[in-house]
């Protein structure tokens, strides 16, 4: 039992903290579930639980299907019901996220500003929650609010801050304020492009097409509308060669929104059909749903014509 527990930390720490740097996301949850799975049956339940909460994190940032994480999570939830209370807390933040990317609704559970203050060990994570479910949510002026929390909190060295900044980089162009007005916008993408480049050189799989579509962004709000649309296209090739299919969904609809700009509304359509369909394999109702409004739209605006 001691030699399996002393297996299990390492293979946490290393594909956990270290290995999410250098191979797929996809590789890195497999391998933590297979570490969830032998703990429970060595009985190390304290360290399966652990490898399984990171196994949550990684398949999320992966694309998983959302209905199927949204068991595997039930599933832990219902062994860490009488273990660490931490570990609840964590599991509750991860299932929160996972029902508002399904459908919608925003969670109450960890939303409070004041939880950032109070739980140093878990303010990361519900930095992290406020990102994500703004971002998806199209709520970009408040998925910057919780990005910028992240800036004494940062480290590039975790997952976690580092999807913060992309997430948090792709918002900048799209908040009520002008991104070329904005210094502070401007300073945010910027750094956000700079880490994703890094990130990139080490690890092209995971990071090639968050790349290419921030250079994508900012192409098409400074005006270079060719740039732009061959970025996007960089971007959405590399997130289907990565299995990133939430990813590809996303460069799809923010290519969509730059042929809307430019009047291009056949491709708009195209390319949110696209988005559709990998968002709904992707299982978010809610990102399916706004994608069919948008394409409602632009039928809409062309039966004016």
């Amino acid at each position: 039992p001691c030699c399996i527990s002393t297996f299990l930390s390492v293979y946490l720490c290393y594909y956990g903290f270290i290995a999410v740097h250098i191979e797929p996301f996809q590789s890195c949850a497999d391998m933590l579930k297979r570490g969830f799975e032998i703990g429970l049956s060595a009985g190390d339940t304290q360290t399966s639980l652990i490898c399984g909460i990171q196994y949550i994190q990684k398949s999320l940032v992966s694309g998983m299907n959302l209905s199927s994480l949204k068991k595997e999570s039930d599933y832990q939830m219902r062994l860490i019901d009488s273990h660490s209370q931490l570990s609840k807390m964590y599991m509750t933040a991860w299932q929160d996220i996972i029902s508002t990317l399904i459908g919608g609704g925003l969670s109450n559970s960890i939303r409070s500003d004041a939880d950032v203050s109070r739980v140093r060990e878990f303010s990361e994570t519900v930095v992290f929650h406020g990102v994500l479910q703004h971002f998806w949510l199209g709520h970009y002026d408040r998925c910057i609010y919780y990005a910028e929390k992240s800036s004494p909190l940062s480290d590039i060295g975790k997952l976690k801050s580092v999807m913060i900044l992309f997430y948090g980089g792709v918002s900048c162009f799209h908040t009520r304020n002008k991104f070329t007005a904005s210094s502070k916008l401007k300073k945010f993408a910027r750094h956000a492009m700079r880490v994703m480049e890094d990130k990139g050189a080490i690890s092209s799989w995971n990071y090639e097409n968050k790349i290419h579509l921030l250079n994508a962004e900012f192409f098409s709000a400074t005006g270079k509308k060719d740039q732009a649309k061959v970025s996007y296209n960089a971007a959405i090739s590399a997130a289907r060669s990565a299995k990133f299919v939430h990813e590809q969904g996303l460069a799809c609809e923010l290519a969509a929104l730059h042929c809307i700009k430019h009047g291009d509304n056949d491709d708009a359509s195209n390319l949110l059909k696209e988005a559709r369909k990998c968002y709904t394999n992707w299982g978010s109702e809610v990102k399916v749903a706004s994608i069919t409004r948008q394409l409602e739209n632009i039928i809409g605006s062309q039966d004016e014509r």
